[in-house]
């Protein structure tokens, strides 16, 4: 029984799939001018955010087989039963919310672009009556889903004024509970059995702030090294090898070196891509191997799993593309098809990983529900130490040469030929383009990130300035008020900002570019 989550009860009785709001970047041109509160807009906002679902019930247990029981044998029966049952409800109210493929059974149930988090569930529950044998129980669990879901879902307000939609599902019996014995792509127009109604309330969790990778950590040594695993497709068009050649050509163009000429000449044992990033004074040397199926024989396929796993301990970046699905246990990093090999979800949580920072991406469908879980499971791995990129819909084979190119750009891109430190939103917003509109690729990890830019120079703020080249440090501009102009410097949250500073937004003409760190009262003393 999980109280501490709640306290106390309430008194009441086209596109390849791979799975199978675009937000634009605008222009950081011209004059920098602070915003008085009220006056920005939501641009800079991600694209998907988290939900909370709230339910509650009763249970009644038979009075002759439980009257003579302790209260403790009861309590312990009907925490087993609410644990198997709300596992069913996480999985009906999933089947509703999420959307659906051509090849789904119920593609026209529901279908909302939401996603419950696997792990999520917690419920509390309590005997009402002096016989005990009658119980109230509340329940609630996490979704990920689009920013506008709410307008999406056919809601209705109950009487306390909360926001809810109803979900129909089968009845079931304890023993179809237990094991799990309900229909997987259910609906309820084409069920011929009985049906219950539950009334899910949901509501917008509160978001993290944007913050920066720790690219201090992440180059500490010298060097970005970076695994690309192309995971196998068992479409005839094997997008996975017309994915392989493109991100091989893109690295090419982008100026990585590599002594072959064709992506086919790839091989195990072949060096990285490799080119230099000028970071904060320093050289970085940036490294990425990029890995696909076919390249080994059939035979060979465990010597291409140690070749990731390895990386999944050893490199700083890991990026998986393929199919991907909502079981750990089977789903995770499918490495081949036809025949099928996969790294489990749950095996990457068994994994020797080191305690190192690592930025694990994981672009496969649906990515929300299991992976991040199952990887943060592993005992080496916290949230202080492992960010994880995941997709809350479907993703897409066809632009998985997009995907990957778009986040190495953004994790290395360049100012005047320096290191130009961007943050997640940045990353996100800039992989959620084009045909990617969809994807919701999202961040878990990030609250102990940075929430000022990692090359700041803080010692500036507040001085006199005429333009942002005034104010020496990466991300610090020059930043207009009312009285004159002062040196600010790039944040992303107020615990970003030195004491008696705070993190605002400024924007150029009528558009909201970023955030800065500001003095209090927008005076400087």
């Amino acid at each position: 029984m999980k109280s501490a989550a709640f306290g106390l009860l309430i008194s009441v009785a086209l596109l390849a799939g791979a799975c199978g709001s675009e937000t634009t970047q605008q222009s950081t041109d011209g004059e920098a001018v602070a915003v008085m509160p009220g006056k920005a807009d939501n641009y800079l906002s991600p694209t998907s955010r988290e939900y909370t679902l709230e339910g509650m019930g009763d249970l009644a247990l038979d009075s002759a087989e439980w009257a003579e029981k302790t209260q403790e044998e009861r309590d312990g029966h009907v925490e087993e039963i609410l644990e198997y049952r709300f596992k069913a409800y996480g999985h009906f109210i999933n089947e509703y919310i999420t959307d659906k493929s051509s090849h789904d059974d119920n593609q026209e149930y529901g279908g909302f672009a939401g996603l419950i988090r696997g792990s999520s569930l917690e419920f509390i529950y309590e005997p009402v009556d002096d016989a005990g044998l009658q119980y109230v129980f509340l329940w609630e669990m996490e979704m990920g889903g689009p920013r506008d879901l709410m307008d999406r879902l056919p809601l209705e307000t109950n009487v306390e004024g909360k926001s809810y939609f109803l979900v129909t599902l089968p009845k079931l019996t304890e023993s179809q509970l237990k094991y799990a014995s309900y229909p997987k792509a259910f609906n309820p127009e084409t069920f011929d059995g009985d049906t219950e109604e539950i009334e899910v309330v949901v509501s917008p969790e509160d978001e993290s702030f944007d913050a920066f990778p720790e690219y201090d950590r992440l180059f500490a040594d010298g060097v970005l090294d970076v695994l690309v695993v192309v995971g196998g497709d068992y479409n005839e068009e094997r997008y996975d090898l017309k994915a392989t050649e493109e991100i091989y050509n893109w690295l090419k163009r982008a100026g990585y070196d590599h002594p072959t000429s064709n992506w086919k000449e790839l091989t195990l044992d072949s060096p990285d891509f490799t080119k230099t990033l000028r970071v904060n004074g320093k050289d970085v040397a940036v490294r990425v191997q990029l890995l696909h199926p076919d390249i080994v024989e059939d035979s060979n396929l465990d010597a291409l799993r140690e070749k990731i796993i390895e990386a999944y301990k050893t490199r700083d970046v890991v990026m998986y593309d393929g199919h991907a699905g909502q079981d750990p246990s089977y789903s995770g990093v499918v490495y081949h098809y036809n025949p099928r090999h996969a790294i489990s979800a749950d095996d990457l949580g068994q994994l020797e990983l080191p305690e190192k920072y690592q930025i694990y991406v994981f672009n496969g469908c649906k990515t929300y529900n299991a992976y991040p879980p199952a990887v943060y499971a592993n005992e080496a791995k916290t949230e202080e130490n492992l960010d994880i990129i995941s997709t809350v819909n479907f993703s897409w084979l066809t632009m998985q040469p997009f995907t990957t190119s778009g986040f190495l750009n953004q994790l290395t891109a360049k100012s005047a030929g320096n290191h130009d430190p961007q943050t997640y939103v940045e990353i996100l917003s800039a992989i959620n383009k084009s045909n990617n509109w969809n994807v919701y690729y999202g961040v878990h990890g990030l609250d102990d990130n940075p929430h000022v830019n990692p090359y700041a120079d803080l010692t500036t703020l507040c001085e006199e300035c005429g333009n942002d080249s005034d104010c020496p440090g990466a991300g610090n501009r020059c930043v207009r008020y009312e009285w004159g102009s002062a040196c600010g410097a790039e944040c992303t949250a107020n615990d970003g900002c030195p004491e008696g500073y705070f993190c605002g937004d400024i924007a150029v003409g009528t558009q909201v570019v970023g955030h800065q760190c500001m003095p209090f009262g927008y005076q400087c003393n």
